[in-house]
């Protein structure tokens, strides 16, 4: 399978993005990094492809002209070169994410997973995979559900899995609630667990995600949300659709180590309000529509929940102009 892994970064080369090339020189895996306004000019690669603001433009794709500096949404044109690129895995990642040796094995698309059983409820998938127990939850996971410790589960079966998350361990994809109550964080997770999350309710983050070619149409990242709700709203759209049609998500054990950029914390608090005030109002909107089952209608049905969310004003109108480049792009390289 051809192999893309996509990350955007305004810094410089650093160890993570080092590693990131040199494995992927190894194992033959495009690399494709996406700058933007704030990135250094002199950023280069031994082996990766860096695509500068100007570089972007020259793909020639509907959104390049469209997506707005400094968003990090900007990453969806390195999905779509990814596309051009006639990938048939996209892995996705950040750049202070410090990738360990099993983050470069083969990819597989069929698991064997243990089951979690229940349907459309809320779970911290977090507490399955701690090594031991802490009161620490997702990115996204609604507050009233943080103490919600009910996790069911059936037997292990194997099953394909198109889209695919992995935990990152040290500083990990935690709200900004938890990190102004927890000044050091370093947790540890378990490595060789395999969870099929079934119908239950997950937050699903771009730090350590697996696509396949035939759910690509739903990597969209919308662009008038906030950064910080930009990856779960994306997840939780993903996640009804995939669920509509009867494909499951994987959950893996810890394959990166996050050493944290720095971010001013209560700036990252005013970013996640709409998404602790919203998630379950998203969940509740897309969850009454009724969609078409099908990998050929993942655009529809993309399409349909965001018109829906628009006309809740829970995002923006100005989303169409995005959305509907991402489509037209969709369209073109995807047949």
């Amino acid at each position: 399978m051809k192999v893309s892994l996509v990350i955007t970064t305004i810094n410089s080369p650093n160890k993570n993005i080092k590693k990131f090339d040199q494995n992927c020189r190894k194992k033959n895996w495009s690399f494709i990094v996406i700058g933007d306004q704030k990135t250094p000019k002199n950023f280069t690669l031994n082996y990766g492809n860096f695509l500068s603001i100007n570089k972007q433009k020259e793909l020639n794709l509907n959104y390049s002209k469209k997506c707005p500096l400094n968003s990090y949404a900007r990453k969806n044109i390195g999905y779509l070169s990814a596309f051009k690129n006639k990938a048939d895995v996209i892995i996705e990642t950040d750049d202070d994410n410090y990738p360990y040796d099993n983050f470069f094995e083969d990819k597989q698309l069929i698991h064997n997973a243990k089951i979690i059983k229940g349907r459309n409820n809320w779970i911290n998938i977090y507490k399955v995979f701690f090594k031991k127990i802490i009161n620490c939850w997702p990115r996204g996971l609604p507050l009233d559900e943080i103490t919600n410790d009910k996790i069911n589960f059936g037997i292990s079966k194997k099953n394909q899995f198109y889209l695919q998350q992995g935990v990152c361990e040290g500083n990990p994809d935690v709200d900004a609630i938890f990190r102004l109550i927890n000044k050091k964080i370093n947790i540890s997770f378990k490595k060789n667990l395999k969870i099929n999350v079934k119908k239950s309710l997950v937050t699903l983050n771009s730090q350590n995600t697996i696509w396949f070619k035939k759910i690509f149409p739903l990597l969209y990242l919308p662009v008038t949300c906030t950064m910080r709700c930009t990856d779960i709203w994306r997840g939780l759209i993903a996640q009804r659709i995939l669920q509509n049609d009867n494909k499951d998500i994987l959950f893996f054990g810890t394959t990166m180590k996050q050493f944290r950029n720095d971010h001013n914390l209560l700036n990252d608090f005013e970013q996640e309000i709409p998404m602790y005030l919203l998630d379950k109002k998203i969940d509740d909107i897309i969850l009454n529509l009724k969609l078409s089952r099908g990998e050929k209608f993942y655009l529809k049905n993309l399409k349909k929940c965001y018109d829906a969310l628009i006309s809740k004003k829970i995002i923006s109108s100005k989303e169409n102009i995005y959305l509907n480049a991402w489509i037209k792009d969709c369209q073109n390289l995807l047949i």
